[in-house]
């Protein structure tokens, strides 16, 4: 593959071209698109907002609160957010033989976000590159990507988001 002016980069150990699939929130972009775009040679990013999961025979598998507290409802949310993350990073990386670089988008203003992403890394260790996040200003996402050895790409959204110790901005000279 060639793109006029564009070289590859080393990502994760990999090389890659720069070329990152914008990760679209609530289970849009899910482990079909993301292994293709990680297998072509770029940054594959599922979602893992509500990704679904699936049973024996491949239907996805509903997700439903029956819990009787609003906490237990909760607690179902997170599992059902961490294995349907986990499922879609799997299904990713078998599309791109193992070879691809793939992420993962969290939305930090969800609920259980730090929850979901720290079960999702722990279980789908060496298959996560990196980690983006576009939704909040998640001030802890660069700690727990370090913790995790993945890397953590900021989109900056705004002025606000560009000037904080989360995504600090370059000194010039």
């Amino acid at each position: 593959m060639s793109f006029k002016g564009l070289k590859p980069i080393l990502y994760g150990g990999r090389e890659v071209w720069p070329l990152v699939e914008g990760g679209k929130g609530v289970a849009a972009t899910n482990h079909a698109s993301s292994g293709a775009w990680a297998a072509a040679g770029g940054i594959g990013t599922v979602s893992a907002v509500n990704a679904d999961s699936y049973d024996a025979e491949g239907k996805i598998i509903p997700q439903i609160y029956n819990a009787l507290t609003r906490k237990e409802r909760h607690e179902q949310l997170i599992q059902y957010g961490i294995s349907g993350a986990v499922e879609q990073v799997r299904r990713a990386y078998e599309i791109s033989n193992g070879q691809g670089a793939i992420n993962i988008n969290v939305l930090w203003e969800m609920g259980g976000a730090q929850q979901i992403l720290e079960g999702v890394l722990e279980r789908t260790r060496g298959m996560v590159t990196g980690v983006t996040c576009g939704a909040g200003m998640p001030y802890k996402l660069s700690e727990i990507a370090a913790r995790f050895n993945v890397n953590y790409l900021p989109i900056i959204s705004s002025a606000r988001a560009a000037g904080t110790t989360a995504c600090p901005t370059p000194k010039t000279r």
